[in-house]
């Protein structure tokens, strides 16, 4: 399949630095540490007037915050970064837009779902229904370099959205975070977890595929959840 190679975050001349602040859903902004947003506006602000592309698109970067808002936050699925293939990334950890190839992560959850909870995989590998079920689906970096795995690292994301992670977890309760792999686990692993649950898996990588099939991550999701008094998730996505 053939997809357009995506436009520059921002909506504006080259060398402009990305207004991104401005695209934060106003419930998330005392979540967001401004200075370090500001310092990833100009890192990008150079991408840009280098001539080098970004993806998702602007409007897309915070997406994960604009489709669940904190007070609603029930599971939190910690990602790495976006998917690097043009085109394909559209704001949500391990999602897709619903036109791309479903990746293999992703594949590997659909079928430990099913596996675990009886749940026929889905057609395409768009998330937003677990999101506006409840969970924030946040990669450590927001952005990526089309064909570049990685090349954010050095914008300062991650000082970004471990903040928001962090002001979360203190802020509420009765969250469950689910961390697949070695890295979202060692993220985790540095918040304040009272009156939350942690459920740990192998990533869903082809690569550890053979740790992660047979994990039950989901159900053992449904029961933190329903230690802390609360419902099990709605993991539908048809």
């Amino acid at each position: 399949m053939t997809t357009a190679s995506p436009a520059p975050v921002p909506d504006a001349p080259a060398g402009h630095v990305p207004d991104l602040a401005g695209t934060v859903p106003e419930a998330w902004r005392p979540y967001v540490d401004r200075a370090a947003l500001g310092r990833v506006e100009r890192f990008l602000g150079a991408e840009v007037a280098a001539g080098r592309r970004i993806q998702p698109l602007r409007a897309q970067v915070f997406r994960a915050l604009q489709l669940v808002a904190p007070d609603d936050v029930r599971v939190v699925l910690c990602g790495q970064d976006p998917y690097p293939t043009p085109g394909v990334p559209i704001g949500l950890a391990f999602a897709v837009a619903p036109e791309a190839p479903i990746p293999g992560s992703l594949r590997n959850m659909y079928a430990e779902l099913e596996a675990d909870l009886g749940i026929p995989p889905a057609s395409t590998g768009d998330l937003t229904p677990w999101a506006r079920s409840g969970m924030l689906l946040l990669n450590a970096s927001l952005t990526v370099a089309p064909n570049a795995p990685g090349s954010h690292k050095p914008a300062g994301w991650h000082d970004v959205t471990f903040e928001l992670l962090r002001r979360l977890a203190a802020a509420r309760t009765g969250i469950v975070f689910l961390a697949l792999g070695r890295h979202a686990q060692d993220v985790v692993a540095r918040l304040p977890t009272d009156g939350h649950r942690v459920v740990t898996a192998a990533h869903p990588s082809p690569m550890s595929a053979r740790l992660f099939h047979g994990s039950r991550p989901f159900s053992r999701t449904d029961a933190a959840l329903q230690e802390l008094g609360g419902p099990p998730f709605d993991w539908r996505l048809g």
